[in-house]
């Protein structure tokens, strides 16, 4: 393991299987908190290689014996690429195939970005699919290795609206829609996934305190708790 110093919210694991187990017992956890207390559990899910892992371990919690409410779960999105439905590229694509095609919760409770409509329209009726939230109870993060998030890039600008759109991507497709940096901070518990060689460059300047997307949502809700899960492949050289 590298001995390198990494603030008090930073675990390192051993490999992306490690994070993604370690990432769905916090979920589940938190889901189990969230439904005692408020009777749901509204978690927000993210794109990308590492949050597939835990899509693919929630998956077979659907067929294991367990007290998981399921149809106490409400699922949102943080970010989609404006394809058709049935493109593979698109992150809801991949999130059914992992997991909620064969989950057992509710159709209803399933609340996608409809980014197939164009960004303009797809981000006004997301709007609406949000707006009655005041705080999520989990947030799910990737990183890219220029260290965006969701669909929120380094040296863009982006409004201050809850959904924003995403016109010039540096990587295709160029029209995206994404929750905000501020709509994402909006949660009780902001978990970071973060794994592989090619993300040390970005956690090397983060750690360095330098500005990039994935540094600026943080749990804002009281108490809110924001984790960050690495494997130790991502992180730099001393």
């Amino acid at each position: 393991m590298k001995h390198i110093k990494t603030p008090e919210n930073w675990q390192i694991l051993s490999s992306p299987q490690e994070v993604a187990e370690k990432a769905v017992k916090l979920i589940c956890e938190a889901a189990q908190q969230a439904i005692k207390k408020r009777k749901g559990f509204y978690l927000v899910t993210a794109g990308g290689t590492t949050p597939m892992l835990c899509y693919k371990l929630l998956s077979e919690l659907n067929f294991a014996k367990n007290n998981i409410e399921w149809e106490k779960w409400h699922i949102y999105m943080g970010d989609e690429r404006c394809l058709s439905p049935d493109n593979q590229e698109r992150n809801s694509f991949a999130l059914y195939q992992a997991w909620l095609k064969s989950s057992k919760i509710p159709q209803e409770n399933i609340h996608l970005i409809p980014a197939e409509q164009g960004s303009d329209i797809a981000k006004n009726n997301y709007k609406k699919s949000i707006q009655n939230i005041e705080l999520f109870d989990l947030v799910m993060l990737g990183m890219g290795e220029d260290g965006h998030t969701a669909s929120l890039f380094p040296n863009h600008t982006y409004s201050n609206e809850s959904v924003v759109t995403e016109l010039n991507s540096p990587k295709m497709p160029l029209e995206r829609v994404s929750l905000s940096y501020e709509r994402l901070s909006k949660s009780r518990r902001v978990l970071k996934l973060i794994t592989g060689s090619g993300k040390q460059s970005a956690i090397k300047q983060w750690l360095a305190q330098e500005d990039l997307p994935i540094t600026k949502i943080i749990a804002t809700a009281p108490l809110g708790v924001t984790n960050v899960l690495l494997d130790k492949e991502a992180l730099p050289d001393e």
